[in-house]
């Protein structure tokens, strides 16, 4: 069983979508309120957890921080959780709005592009600060939620172009096979 602890319930909305069309079909989302809550509750949903196969992935946002010291923060989490399963933490570079801008068709089908129109801040979708705000210039209605329902469903592994999406769809596959979820 895969398990995914994620910061935000628009990551949720997006891995509903995305997961059943990478075969993960055993899986579960537990979605926090926000980093704080996520940080907060880690370690003791960690220790506290019961499926003897489960396999983790934790998610976070970047949020314009130092990649490398959210990481290692949810790796302490993880080992003062004394959780013995396997468990991957990744990053999302910089919001997961950058992940829908690593996917130009993606966005096309969701009606937020038009045909071959090709913003140049497309081609590094993780070097946006603000990804949320690149799509809110597409889309002034853009929100958060409503926007992952609108996108996820065209998200496409083998098209997008944002490394920690990249590195994410890694890191599930990796733990499903080792699982056979």
């Amino acid at each position: 069983m895969l398990v995914i602890f994620t910061e935000e319930e628009s990551m949720e909305v997006t891995l509903r979508a995305l997961l059943p069309r990478l075969g993960v079909t055993a899986f579960q989302i537990v979605t926090f309120q926000g980093v704080g809550d996520l940080e907060a509750s880690l370690t003791r949903r960690l220790r506290g957890w019961r499926d003897p196969n489960a396999r983790f992935l934790i998610l976070r946002d970047n949020d314009n921080g130092d990649c490398g010291k959210r990481k290692q923060r949810l790796l302490e989490h993880v080992a003062a959780s004394g959780c013995t399963r396997p468990v991957k933490v990744r990053i999302v570079m910089q919001e997961l709005e950058a992940w829908f801008l690593g996917e130009p068709q993606a966005l096309v089908k969701a009606g937020l592009l038009r045909g071959q129109q090709r913003p140049a801040y497309l081609r590094l979708p993780e070097a946006e600060a603000q990804p949320e705000q690149r799509l809110r210039s597409l889309d002034p209605g853009y929100r958060k939620i409503s926007g992952a329902r609108r996108i996820a469903p065209h998200l496409d592994p083998s098209r997008n172009t944002a490394p920690s999406f990249r590195s994410t769809i890694t890191a599930i596959r990796h733990l499903v096979d080792a699982t056979g979820a």
